[in-house]
């Protein structure tokens, strides 16, 4: 199972918000603790106050402590719209001088007061509800009295709410920004790799130049690479096509010498002609595939070929003045369906194409048979097709018969498998693509050339 690897802008992004979200909810929670710490200190106070208030009116009525609160005082001192409020007063031995019983003393002391004076908070329950509690421990003729004022915790949960929701919407809305500016920044970081693409993409398959495009100075080291690798590999396709072009430069003139002796031996010996024919057709057959190496390597692609607007009609005119003898020597009916079309493309290299398609088609007619040349074009380009009324070509096959030096194991006339291959590639070429398949009309193979080059 192939896994395909994670696009550069995610690695990138998977780097790069989760630091930004630790930082975001850090600065949140910062500032969460930041405002919960100081209204609970803001709520403190206010209890705190109120167990000032209520230190300022003990009293000692003899050896009894005595608060001498009114209704109208105690109302006012309980009252708040939110919260239940408590107080208690407690003796030395925290007895309940006044107030409600269910606030207890806490257990330890965190604070004291300038004057001999300490208060402290805790938290408790009165009647099993939290609440926060005000300490304050004062001393009435030399007795020690600890005063508490407590309330419950409803101001303060809706306040953390609030700074909560407050904060969320701010964090929420930047986090959104961050990661749209984070995004837009990858984008456009990525853009040289994006020209990059493009610079390669629309690059004829022929085109082996330099690549000139502007990228940081992290990428230039990788520009270097693929333009030497480029430069190395024009080097080899050149090398390469040289060397088929003057072997067979080489073969064709010795070859032909050796074709023109043996008929010329064969014609003076007519009793030993028989003997000479098969040498005779070895010959031939050699003769064609130097001709048809010498195609292919025209027909590879390279930057000196030049492309031109070409009529399809005249085209196949030219190469029919070619092959027409030939279809009448085998007592082939040649026929023409033309509709004027014009194309992109390399003059010679269609003459080829054509031809080795006719060849073809000659090869595996047999006599008193019929093929047909047409053109045309529509809205996905222009098209050339050659049907024949041969033996055609099983669809199994349909594929393979492209292929290098492939031939069908009962092909009616011999050939040397190069000239579908050199179709393909001229087709390739001129942007277009060749496709095998049986003929409609005659029955036999049928080859359809699609050409939409454009250059």
């Amino acid at each position: 199972m192939i896994v395909k690897p994670a696009s550069l802008r995610l690695q990138l992004l998977r780097r790069l918000l989760p630091a930004m979200l630790v930082l975001l909810l850090c600065g949140a929670g910062t500032a969460y603790w930041v405002a919960w710490h100081s209204a609970t200190k803001a709520y403190d106070r206010a209890l705190f106050d109120t167990t000032l208030a209520i230190a300022d009116q003990l009293k000692m009525s003899g050896d009894k402590p005595l608060l001498p609160l009114t209704p109208q005082a105690r109302a006012v001192l309980l009252r708040d719209n939110y919260d239940q409020v408590y107080y208690a007063v407690r003796g030395p031995d925290g007895e309940l001088v006044d107030g409600e019983a269910g606030l207890q003393l806490p257990v330890s002391v965190h604070h004291r007061l300038p004057g001999g004076e300490r208060h402290y908070y805790f938290d408790g329950y009165v009647n099993d509800k939290p609440i926060r509690i005000a300490a304050l421990e004062t001393e009435v003729s030399e007795r020690v009295f600890t005063i508490l004022s407590g309330e419950t915790l409803v101001k303060r949960n809706a306040l953390v709410r609030e700074i909560l929701l407050g904060m969320l919407l701010p964090e929420l809305l930047l986090t959104i920004a961050s990661i749209s500016v984070v995004w837009f920044g990858i984008s456009s970081g990525l853009m040289p790799l994006s020209k990059l693409r493009t610079e390669l993409a629309e690059r004829s398959h022929a085109d082996l130049s330099p690549i000139q495009v502007d990228v940081p100075d992290e990428l230039q080291p990788v520009i270097v690479e693929i333009n030497e690798l480029l430069n190395r590999l024009d080097h080899s396709l050149s090398s390469q096509r040289n060397f088929v072009s003057d072997a067979a430069h080489q073969l064709r003139n010795p070859i032909a010498a050796l074709q023109a002796q043996v008929e010329a031996v064969a014609s003076e010996s007519p009793h030993d002609k028989q003997k000479f024919g098969g040498l005779l057709a070895a010959t031939q057959r050699l003769s064609h595939l130097i001709d048809q190496m010498l195609a292919l390597a025209r027909a590879e692609p390279s930057p000196a070929q030049t492309y031109s607007k070409i009529s399809l009609t005249e085209l196949v005119g030219v190469v029919a003045e070619t092959w027409l003898p030939k279809a009448i020597q085998q007592q082939i009916d040649l026929g023409f369906e033309l509709s004027p079309t014009l194309v992109s493309g390399n003059s010679l290299l269609l003459q080829e194409l054509l031809g080795n398609l006719l060849d073809n088609a000659i090869r595996h007619t047999p006599p008193d048979g019929s093929i047909t040349v047409s053109c045309g074009q529509n809205e996905m380009g222009a098209w050339l097709t050659v049907e024949d009324s041969g033996e055609g070509i099983p669809e199994i096959e349909w594929e393979s018969v492209f292929e290098r030096f492939y031939q069908l194991p009962r092909g009616l006339r011999e050939g040397n498998g190069l000239g579908l291959a050199i179709v393909r590639s001229i087709a390739r070429q001129h942007g277009g693509e060749v496709l095998a398949g049986q003929s409609p009309k005659l029955g036999g193979a049928m080859f359809k050339v699609t050409l939409n080059y454009s250059h």
